[in-house]
């Protein structure tokens, strides 16, 4: 995995150093800390934008492509390309949350959240292993073995699942922070 996911020192390092560039030291508005020191890098939030912008498209379209076996089979070539890409982006989806250190600012924020943090975060290379395990395995199938083929598209509905439920748990996490951070119900 460490092969094929991004330097998360490299992205990390790009990220600090152009938000260093533009927030002049002490500028909580410019830097975008919030009172308590929750930080919403500007360069996160954009990267994470196209990323998920990214993730988003080739969501929609497996999932046009996996709707019948049929339509895969027929669509073949495609769908093993789209399989690829969406390997590689789910790899720079990873780093890039690991990188911007969301989790660290949510645990910072509320150290009462770091279980849920850590478990998310080790979730990370199970969720990729199993899309390049999905990868290699629609590259194998012979296009006209359409059972191959419907127990194939069965365990990537499986995987897009755990991957959502696994989104979800994360956007609960980081709105939770906030919340706590903000002071909501207070």
């Amino acid at each position: 995995m460490a092969d094929s996911l991004i330097s998360s020192r490299a992205v990390a390092g790009a990220a600090s150093s152009s938000l260093a560039a533009t927030a002049p030291a002490n500028d909580h508005k410019a830097a975008g800390t919030l009172q308590s020191g929750l930080t919403i890098n500007a360069a996160f939030l954009k990267e994470i934008k196209d990323d998920n912008r990214q993730l988003k498209t080739l969501w929609d379209r497996a999932g046009e492509l996996v709707a019948h076996r049929q339509v895969a089979s027929n669509h073949y070539s495609e769908l093993v390309g789209l399989i690829e890409q969406l390997c590689d982006q789910l790899a720079i989806h990873f780093s890039l949350e690991e990188a911007y250190g969301y989790f660290d600012d949510a645990v910072d924020v509320a150290p009462h959240r770091s279980v849920e943090a850590q478990r998310l975060r080790a979730q990370h290379p199970g969720l990729f292993t199993q899309i390049q395990a999905l990868s290699d395995q629609v590259a194998r199938i012979d296009r006209a073995d359409l059972e191959k083929l419907a127990k194939w598209i069965e365990r990537f509905d499986v995987f897009q699942c755990k991957f959502q439920l696994h989104e979800e748990a994360e956007l609960n996490l980081i709105l939770d922070s906030f919340d706590d951070d903000l002071g909501v119900g207070d």
